[in-house]
């Protein structure tokens, strides 16, 4: 949280005086209650009784130190099914923060969809929306709708949409056909998106084109129907699995939901 504070000021201060006076006296009292140590300790990170990383912090730092392991690492530990606890030790004076995070992809294919708070659906169609597809030829353009419904508001939200092997999505800059189409999507996301309707409905404030994932942010989403649309284009002949959509609320992820897996299939 208060590195998010210190990365969201504009030319090192935050929005007006009143929001510059409570950051910095909410910064005070942190500093007093969590920083009133020097850091000197040794931070020890055990998987049942195997010592896994051993770091040693001295003085005021705010450069994180971070390790990986491989999911056959893990494995490795204990025979299948066996429950191993993870241990995050102190040896010293000061604070230890941490934070650990396990990632994985199933190769089962999902069927059926999961509302835990968000009823997700995902669309592949023809560029004019008008023609549900799932087998699309090399070069020809592909509609992507993400409908969320979420029954009551909810506050940052993450959505993560893999995008299929085999396709790309459609860049602004690039001066084709695809460019009237993307331009077209961001000035539709500018009309539905403006400030007063953002401040009523809520809407997706961030968005991030990645080459494998679309991900979107909202600060808030009201409670009802949220619609994204964003462009591909299919490049490469084949049959691809892609993984559900996923959305969440970021600091309660109990309440998500996600989409079916879905198979797309390119043609030369």
């Amino acid at each position: 949280m208060v590195r998010w504070m210190m990365s969201v000021r504009r030319k090192g201060r935050w929005g007006n005086t009143q929001e510059n006076a409570w950051a910095m006296e909410s910064l005070v009292d942190y500093y007093r209650k969590y920083e009133s140590e020097v850091p000197d300790f040794t931070g020890v990170v055990t998987v049942g009784t195997e010592t896994m990383s051993k770091d040693v912090f001295k003085g005021r730092s705010t450069v994180a130190k971070s390790h990986d392991w491989t999911m056959p690492q893990l494995l490795a530990k204990a025979p299948g099914g066996t429950q191993l606890p993870v241990i995050f030790d102190r040896q010293g004076t000061g604070t230890l923060f941490y934070l650990m995070r396990l990632r994985y992809t199933s190769t089962e294919i999902i069927k059926s969809p999961l509302d835990q708070g968000f009823a997700v659906e995902r669309k592949y169609t023809t560029p004019d929306g008008t023609k549900p597809l799932t087998t699309f030829k090399a070069g020809e353009m592909i509609k992507v709708t993400l409908n969320l419904r979420n029954t009551k508001e909810r506050r940052f939200v993450a959505v993560t949409d893999p995008i299929p092997a085999g396709t790309e999505p459609i860049e602004s800059w690039f001066a084709t056909t695809a460019s009237d189409l993307a331009e077209q999507q961001q000035s539709n996301e500018a009309q539905n998106y403006d400030w007063m309707s953002w401040w009523q409905h809520g809407g997706f404030d961030h968005v991030e084109r990645h080459d494998d994932r679309v991900n979107l942010f909202a600060t808030r989403l009201s409670e009802g129907n949220h619609e994204f649309v964003y462009m591909l284009r299919a490049t490469t002949a084949g049959t691809f699995i892609t993984s559900p959509t996923h959305v969440e609320e970021m600091y309660e992820p109990e309440v998500f939901g996600r989409t079916a897996t879905a198979v797309v299939e390119v043609t030369k």
